[in-house]
């Protein structure tokens, strides 16, 4: 159901106005006492890009200016924050002719409202399923694919999710056959590709594309050659880092038997680069360290992959996690969880803090500056034991969703147990966890935790708090007890007035292992205002960061401080753009912009460096090499 939200907005460089639609989720039970509109960017706010509007009011925001991202929308009930919706995309032509009793030719753009941390159910509903595979576009579509239903009947249904709407069809033309352990990917416009999987009586099936548009249709995609070999298999890994990139495509099987699952024996130790837009371009990766099916993968905004989990060659479960580096040669093993545990879901944050899931309900982590498993009485949630798979979806927030869960593994709070939310009254694990544009993710499939049985409603979408990159910034005055996120749960803790972090060991001459960064922000531009001091043994470091590897660190020495930086591939540099020390309990201020840093102290520069392929929206932070504790603190943050 769309019921409109009282803001229209100018339209860059065209005369038309847009309209924002709220498409109503849940939680609105609460009447508003004033709606808040505002627009979202890598810029300070400025004015005319946020109104307040009370009950049955009307307003205009003059333009959408350049470098906007979104709009979002934020219900109100006093000073309280009730209700939540961020427009996907900013292009309102998108979803003319998609948006019921608007005019085909209507600028619209559409908001999915609900409350804070709502998982909400779509109407109308698929029947029951799981093992299912998806995709989703930045059009405002998702396509489910397959999988078993109740009765372990293998499925050809095609569901198609409108995401400007709100609702979910069964396509009139289904599968050539129906499959499961297979992989979706989205190509461009309103088609996806279906790569992998298999049917019944141990049939691999060929590629197939999708097109969602209109009524729907399934056409043969033709095979994919990877020097020369078709990519044919089953059960593989599969994960990318953005709508454009490259799939990377691990493991599985060639060897199915007659209801679809893998025969161990043909476990694949592959990976290869998969290019749904140009599958001629697609290319073979090393192998993996192992060989492993139905396993869990994922890659970093800097190109770094994961694999973790699955079953080997005699049908065991593998506890060990395996990366690759852009550019590396080989796979290298990171880590491996204690037999017989068996990785289950997995999940990787900025700054590389890697979480993993057992089935037993188990949460681990693993990162460059240690690994240790999450306390399910204070920082990870309790779960129960499952059957089957333990997904993870990592948030814009920085928070990460398992089973019907929120939790931020790597805060820096006083009472980490304080930020996990349980979302009831749905109880589910093993679903199909799809992340959207508009910072709200698609809960499809999976299995009642308590019974495991397929769950009755298959198809949810999480309505998060507004807390990603480009929705707020926060308090660190104070600072706010949530304001921080690191790579080593537990080393990293918000004090008043600012943050502590404390080294685990190492040479102090070296890129800091332990980091703490500003959760949830990520700028291109901006200016930071801080202070610190540090124990004997300890060098303290200012940071920016991308992604699960690159990264720049400035170590904080008097003497003169020193710039250091690690590429996306892991490769070690060290930049001559220091022009003085830093001293402690002195004030520094940060300045960045155009990809040019600028570092300043009480008595002038103390560096200026160009970040190169660095530049970009970045990760601010501080890190600690060495041994002791250091403290951050004097902490302003602004947008440029």
């Amino acid at each position: 159901m769309a019921l409109g939200l009282a803001a229209t907005l100018s339209a860059c460089g065209r005369a038309e106005t847009i309209e924002l639609v709220a498409i109503r989720g849940c939680g609105l039970e609460q009447e508003f006492s004033g709606l808040r509109v505002r627009v979202l960017s890598d810029a300070p706010p400025s004015g005319g890009t946020e109104i307040l509007l009370g009950p049955g009011e009307r307003g205009t925001i003059s333009a959408l200016p350049e470098g906007a991202t979104g709009v979002a929308a934020e219900g109100l009930f006093g000073a309280t924050v009730t209700a939540v919706g961020r427009s996907y995309g900013i292009d309102p032509e998108l979803t003319q002719g998609r948006i019921a009793g608007a005019d085909a030719s209507a600028s619209i753009l559409p908001v999915f409202f609900a409350g804070p941390d709502s998982l909400c159910e779509l109407d109308p509903q698929p029947s029951p399923r799981t093992e299912l595979a998806g995709a989703t576009g930045p059009v405002g579509d998702a396509l489910l694919v397959g999988g078993l239903d109740p009765s372990a009947a293998l499925l050809d249904e095609l569901v198609h999710v409108d995401l400007y709407t709100g609702t979910a069809r069964v396509l009139g033309e289904g599968l050539p056959q129906p499959i499961r352990g297979h992989s979706v990917h989205w190509i461009d416009a309103r088609r996806f590709v279906v790569l992998g999987g298999a049917g019944p009586g141990g049939e691999l099936a060929e590629p197939v594309e999708v097109d969602v548009a209109g009524q729907g249709s399934v056409a043969a995609a033709g095979p994919v050659l990877v020097d020369g070999e078709p990519l044919t298999l089953a059960h593989h890994a599969a994960a990318s880092a953005s709508y454009s990139s490259p799939a990377l495509i691990a493991g599985g099987c060639d060897a199915v038997d007659g209801d679809a699952a893998c025969d161990p024996a043909s476990a694949l130790a592959d990976s290869w680069w998969f290019d749904p837009r140009a599958p001629e371009a697609s290319v073979r990766l090393p192998d993996l360290t192992a060989p492993r099916f139905d396993a869990h993968a994922f890659v970093t905004s800097d190109g770094v992959a994961y694999v973790a989990g699955g079953f080997d060659s005699d049908g065991a479960g593998l506890g060990s996690v395996e990366r690759l580096l852009p550019g590396a040669d080989e796979w290298a093993l990171v880590h491996s969880l204690d037999a017989p545990a068996t990785v289950a879901g997995l999940a990787v944050l900025d700054g590389g803090l890697a979480i993993l899931s057992e089935p037993s309900g188990l949460l681990h982590w693993w990162s460059e500056a240690g690994s240790g498993s999450l306390d399910p009485t204070l920082r990870a949630p309790p779960l129960t034991p499952v059957s089957t798979s333990r997904p993870l979806l990592v948030l814009p927030g920085e928070r990460v969703m398992v089973d019907t869960w929120l939790f931020a593994p790597g805060t820096a709070g006083v009472d980490p147990a304080a930020e996990r939310v349980e979302l009831l009254p749905i109880s589910r694990s093993g679903a199909l966890m799809l992340p959207l544009l508009d910072g709200t993710s698609l809960i499809a499939g999976g299995k009642a935790t308590t019974t495991d049985e397929v769950s009755a409603a298959p198809l949810l979408r999480l309505r998060p708090a507004l807390d990603g990159p480009d929705e707020w910034i926060p308090d660190l005055t104070g600072p706010q007890t949530d304001a921080f996120v690191t790579n080593y749960p537990g080393g990293a803790t918000v004090i008043v007035g600012g943050l502590r972090l404390e080294a685990e060991g190492g040479p102090t001459d070296a890129l800091p292992p332990v980091r703490a960064h500003v959760r949830g922000f990520r700028s291109a531009s901006l200016r930071f205002e801080f202070s610190f001091e540090g124990e004997p043994g300890v060098t303290a470091h200012l940071t920016l960061a991308r992604g699960g590897s690159s990264l720049v660190a400035i170590a904080l020495v008097e003497d003169a401080v020193v710039v250091r930086s690690r590429a996306p591939g892991g490769q070690l540099s060290t930049s001559d753009c220091a022009l003085g020390g830093a001293n402690p309990e002195q004030p520094l201020v940060l300045e960045l912009e155009a990809g040019l840093l600028r570092l300043d102290g009480p008595d002038g520069p103390v560096a200026a460096c160009e970040l190169g392929e660095l530049a970009g929206p970045l990760a601010l932070g501080f890190g600690v090499s060495g041994s002791g504790s250091a403290r951050f603190f004097g902490l302003r943050l602004a947008r440029r």
